[in-house]
């Protein structure tokens, strides 16, 4: 699937951890929202580029990626994000399943009356962002919504591995607006506010995974459509 745009996110050039380790936190952060797009090809002197770094750091921080599955590397120093395939959807979904279903069980296994409060604030803004389908913000809160979850099961391994998964999923989710995402979403989300305000852990695990399966479903149809629509050829 070729990519729609090869523009490259807005990265922060100013921090006060080590290069290597800013400029991975921040391919990290751009991966897991979306921000790279499946088949987008990178390259060491753009990143450094848009860093304001020298290749050492980028190299160094896309190795990490390249380790993660991430990226995959290609010859002369270039990097490609993977294709979407249904193949690599239907490898990274029951791991999404499983892994969040289970830290959002955690989460609610008492009530919760701040964190729900935090939850439908963040929710707020994902509605006002439908209309305008601004897309990056969407995926941006959406994160922001599901780690607020995540980050109180008590497992730090687990969230790690989640972030993991996030990593090599973000990319998937660029290829469909934010209206589409938003139809089933919105309804879930409340699913989820609900059972961290009540304290359900198996409301709140049910609500996460239909969030992500029929988020995944809106996938599964653009990838379908991308690839039954041939290519046009260029024109000289």
């Amino acid at each position: 699937m070729a990519p729609r745009s090869a523009s490259l996110p807005a990265f922060q050039q100013r921090q006060v951890i080590s290069e290597p380790d800013h400029v991975y936190g921040e391919l990290k952060q751009s991966f897991m929202i979306g921000e790279f797009e499946p088949g987008q090809r990178l390259t060491l002197p753009e990143l450094a580029a848009a860093f304001g770094t020298s290749q050492m750091p980028v190299r160094e921080a896309t190795s990490r990626l390249v380790v993660a599955r991430a990226i995959e590397a290609m010859p002369r120093r270039s990097m490609r994000v993977p294709q979407a395939t249904v193949e690599r959807l239907d490898a990274l979904l029951p791991l999404r399943l499983h892994l969040e279903g289970e830290a959002a069980r955690l989460a609610a296994l008492r009530p919760d009356p701040q964190l729900a409060r935090r939850l439908a604030r963040i929710d707020e803004e994902m509605r006002a962002m439908v209309p305008r389908q601004d897309t990056k913000i969407y995926l941006r809160l959406n994160q922001q919504f599901h780690f607020e979850v995540y980050r109180q099961c008590g497992n730090d391994d687990l969230v790690d591995l989640i972030e993991l998964l996030w990593m090599r999923y973000g990319p998937l989710m660029s290829i469909v607006r934010s209206g589409v995402l938003s139809e089933t979403g919105q309804v879930r989300h409340a699913e989820v506010i609900e059972a961290i305000r009540q304290g359900d852990p198996e409301v709140a695990r049910a609500a996460i995974c239909g969030d992500i399966a029929e988020a995944a479903e809106a996938i599964r149809a653009r990838i379908a459509t991308d690839k039954a629509t041939p290519a046009h050829p260029k024109t000289e």
